[in-house]
């Protein structure tokens, strides 16, 4: 029966179209998907690896800063309540600006070793803080002996501070790569679908045109011979 034959081809020809587009869908999701984590990992980036990786180098300017004050007063040889009191201003600059980044790199998004590394450095500041604060004293009343703590301690505590803050930085970076890993990941899963897309559709449309081309075929076989 030819009427039932048509209905048979025109379901298949239906079937692969429905094919067609719930491929479509599906891909078309999981690209979506995959360009809002890429966008995603393009801000981390941006606000959790590229911004506060400036804020860690200016940091480190403000530590060098202050050891090199340091060395300066440490150098006088007749230093004075005055000299004292022109250190702790200076000082107290850098501080600022150090507690700032500082509080400011902590709002970031931190993987747990990065937290390690950070409680890590907190406490080498804090350590050498005290012993700077602990020479900073206004009074010109046991300055030499204070000076001497200092020098026993506060300039391999800098040090330390310092280097403890280097390592985070190249934590940091290292952490940066991985994201950029991911999101190259990801960028390969997005040209993977599309090319699974092409095909697919590529596929689909032959057999449709070969399904088309058969029943042509067959209706013509069908067609009864007429004599003249």
């Amino acid at each position: 029966m030819r009427w039932t034959y048509f209905i048979r081809q025109k379901l298949k020809v239906a079937f692969l179209l429905f094919c067609i587009m719930a491929c479509s869908v599906l891909i078309r999701v999981l690209e979506d998907k995959n360009v809002k984590s890429i966008s995603n990992a393009l801000l981390s980036m941006y606000d959790d690896r590229l911004v506060p990786a400036s804020d860690i180098f200016y940091m480190t300017e403000h530590l060098y800063a202050k050891k090199f004050l340091m060395l300066q007063f440490l150098n006088d040889t007749t230093p004075s309540a005055v000299s004292i009191e022109q250190l702790a201003g200076r000082m107290k600059y850098h501080n600022q600006f150090i507690d700032s980044l500082l509080n400011k790199y902590e709002k970031t998004y931190l993987v747990d070793k990065e937290k390690m590394y950070l409680e890590g450095f907190k406490k080498q500041l804090a350590h050498y803080m005290s012993l700077e604060n602990h020479l900073l004293g206004v009074s010109e009343i046991g300055l030499q002996q204070r000076v001497t703590k200092y020098r026993d301690g506060g300039e391999d505590a800098l040090d330390r501070t310092i280097a403890g803050l280097s390592a985070l930085e190249r934590l940091q970076t290292q952490v940066g790569r991985e994201l950029m890993a991911d999101a190259q990941f990801v960028i390969s899963g997005t040209r993977f679908f599309s090319t699974l897309q092409i095909i697919l559709s590529i596929v689909i449309g032959i057999m449709v045109v070969v399904l088309v081309l058969a029943s042509k075929s067959v209706i013509k076989k069908k067609q009864p011979f007429n004599l003249n």
